[in-house]
Parts: C-alpha cells; sequence; structure tokens
C-alpha cells in the first residue's frame, strides 16, 4: 500500500509512529496549542468527507489543514449525487478531478478506505471507519500519555467500557502494545472485544483497573444500549464500570481518559472532567498537533 495514505495503525512503522509524536509535540504548549501557523502543506488541498457525525475529529482534522497552511473544503452527503444514487467510487474520482491531494474520510463501512486508496492518487486519510479502525485517535492517545509520563514503554492501561463496537479500542490498544504498554480491558462479557490479542488481561471491575493502571481508558456506552440485553440494567453498570468522582478521588495518580463525546452520568461523573488526572480535553489537543504531524508525514514523505 502506498505511504501516502494512512488506513489503519498497522501502516505505521515504529520509527513513523515515534516520528508523528515527536514532531505534534513542536505544535504543543503546556497549556494549548502554539500561535504560529505553518506554511509546509501551502499548496495541499484536501476534502473532509464525513459519512457519520463528527465533533472532536472533524474539527480537528480541519484546524490541522488551517495550521499547515493548506486550505480544505467540507463534503457531506446530504444534498451530494450520492443521494441520487451516485456511488461512493465515482464521487472520489470526481472529488480527484478536481485536483485535491487528500481526502480526509469517516465511513460507517468497514474496508471503506482501503477500497478507495486502490482506486485513487490522492492520500486517503482514515478519520474513523466502521468498528476497526481509527488511526488518528490511537495516535493522540499516545501522544497524550507519552506526554504525561514521558514514555508508554512499562505503562499500565486499562481499556473500559464498550469494546465490542469500539474501533477507537481496537486501534488504540494495538498501538499502545506496539509501543510496550501493558493493556488490559474491562467490560461486561457482552461488551467484550472480539479479538483481544493485544490485551493482557481482563479486569472485572474499575476498581480492581485503578488499583492495577496507571491509565484507565473510558469508552462511551450508548445510552440505547443501556436498556437492551447488551447493558441491561445502568446502575449495575455504574457500580462496576463507571468511573465516578469518589473513585477519581481514591485513586489520585491513575490518569483517566475517555476519546469523547463523554456521556456524563454513565461511564463518567462530570466532576471527574474538572480533577488534575483528567486528560480528556487535553487529549482534544493532542488531536489537533497529531493530526498536523499526520498531515506533514503523508503529504510530505515518501515512506512512513
Amino acid at each position: 500500500m502506498p505511504a501516502r495514505h494512512l488506513l489503519t495503525t498497522d501502516d505505521l512503522t515504529l520509527d513513523a509512529i515515534h516520528s508523528i509524536i515527536e514532531r505534534a509535540s513542536q505544535f504543543l504548549t503546556p497549556t494549548g496549542l502554539g500561535e504560529t501557523s505553518l506554511d509546509t502543506l501551502a499548496s495541499k488541498r484536501f476534502v473532509l468527507a464525513f459519512f457519520e457525525p463528527s465533533t472532536r475529529t472533524r474539527l480537528s482534522f480541519e484546524s490541522a489543514v488551517q495550521r499547515t497552511g493548506a486550505s480544505c473544503v467540507h463534503f457531506t452527503e446530504a444534498g451530494s449525487s450520492v443521494e441520487k444514487g451516485e456511488s461512493l467510487q465515482e464521487t472520489i474520482r470526481t472529488i480527484e478531478s478536481m485536483g485535491f491531494d487528500g481526502i480526509i474520510m469517516r465511513h460507517a463501512e468497514n474496508g471503506t478506505h482501503a477500497q478507495i486508496a486502490s482506486h485513487t492518487s490522492m492520500s486517503v486519510i482514515n478519520a474513523g471507519e466502521g468498528t476497526q479502525s481509527h488511526p488518528t485517535q490511537a495516535l493522540l492517545d499516545a501522544s497524550t500519555i507519552h506526554e504525561r509520563f514521558g514514555s508508554i514503554g512499562g505503562r499500565r492501561v486499562v481499556i473500559v467500557g464498550d469494546l465490542l463496537h469500539s474501533r477507537v479500542a481496537r486501534s488504540t490498544a494495538s498501538l499502545l502494545s506496539r509501543l510496550g504498554a501493558e493493556v488490559a480491558w474491562c467490560a461486561p462479557s457482552s461488551l467484550a472485544p472480539v479479538d483481544a490479542s493485544t490485551m493482557t488481561r481482563r479486569i472485572d471491575s474499575v476498581e480492581s483497573a485503578m488499583k492495577w493502571a496507571d491509565v484507565v481508558f473510558v469508552l462511551r456506552i450508548q445510552r440505547e444500549r443501556i436498556i437492551s440485553d447488551v447493558v441491561p440494567d445502568v446502575d449495575e453498570y455504574r457500580r462496576l464500570y463507571s468511573v465516578t468522582k469518589e473513585l477519581a478521588c481514591s485513586f489520585p495518580d491513575v490518569c483517566i481518559m475517555h476519546p469523547g463525546p463523554v456521556n456524563v452520568g454513565v461511564e463518567l461523573d462530570e466532576a471527574v472532567l474538572d480533577m488534575p488526572q483528567c486528560l480528556v480535553h487535553r487529549q482534544v489537543t493532542h488531536g489537533v498537533a497529531i493530526r498536523m504531524s499526520v498531515l506533514e508525514h503523508y503529504c510530505r514523505s515518501t515512506t512512513p
């Protein structure tokens, strides 16, 4: 696969991962992002094509494009030729014919990005795909942990919640494992990961996870699953798997992460978001820096 595409974390060599994280660190300040705008991608033009709702990822990619001096336009399915029956492949060919250099895309169907990449000369950047892959989220998670601890190797990370349906869990667990972290999972059996090969153990409750871990990485639980057979009782779920204010106060040295959006009162108490050990908002900042670095890497490099 050409190096101009970022489809999964498997596309990244360890050298590329370290290089992207290191470059991203140059865009960060202790309290946010540096003010300087770059012109490293001044001649590049991108399309942001999000076939699923997004706030953090879409806005951070848009900010990353602007901060690197490139330009972007938004493609929306509503009102497009896709609604008239045009195939996605033909839509991509049309976009390419307009002279764009890259497409940053989110899509609900697994395998879509690889299919598109095989038919276009544009760079294809995966901004989230189905239940399988979200490589830039994994990179920003790794970048956030690296900043906090100075390294990732040897750190203990527990991923909590809906691992069955989570592309974030798959990508982040795989990447952190490759970087030397020990990754465990904590979830009801009905939400267990299909493939836990990158996770060393199962932990039964968040309290047990916080006794073991350096980082507890909490996933969103869709509210509709709370009343289904998947998660039958919200009170029972909160007792075993929610990071409450009281629990966070009991383990002040354990960092808490969440890819967002947070279902406050389900997997995380609102008060936790303002605690010093909570890195949720810092993750958002790293999201812009990492995506700046990714765009530079794939538009300027010939090898990952």
